[in-house]
């Protein structure tokens, strides 16, 4: 399996936890700590490693590439969605079962400005930056 397939697999999978997620949140009150905790620590571990593996593998690889489009691209999606793990990192340091507890609105409104950011950077890598992976692949070939 290519490494853009794996990306993407790992993509259906972050979306998938995504919306289970947004089902817990669309919910009126918290649900039992345990099992929103559970929750969060799956869409952690299945981001963080997702993220690592991008930028460790994927990004550089696309930077150091002999193509200039290609490398510009990677430089300009690194720009724009770059931090992402240090404000999801952030957010979940902010949240603890104290604070959702306590501000359950709070909680929903900010998680759904964290899930709208993952949905745009998996959609904006799926458009243009693995087919741009994909094809520098090909041509290295």
């Amino acid at each position: 399996m290519s490494v853009t397939q794996q990306l993407r697999d790992e993509h259906k999978h972050i979306s998938d936890v995504l919306k289970e997620f947004e089902e817990v949140l669309s919910q009126p009150g918290p649900p039992p700590a345990a099992s929103l905790f559970e929750l969060r620590n799956r869409l952690t571990r299945v981001l963080i490693g997702h993220l690592k593996a991008e930028d460790w593998v994927l990004y550089p690889s696309l930077l150091e590439t002999a193509t200039p489009y290609v490398a510009e691209a990677a430089r300009q999606l690194i720009h724009e969605m770059g931090g992402l793990a240090d404000a999801y990192n952030a957010y979940t340091r902010q949240w603890t079962a104290q604070a959702i507890a306590a501000d359950w609105e709070g909680y929903r409104r900010d998680s759904a400005v964290v899930i709208r950011m993952l949905r745009k950077r998996i959609a904006r890598e799926d458009r243009e930056l693995y087919p741009l992976a994909e094809r520098t692949q090909r041509d290295a070939a």
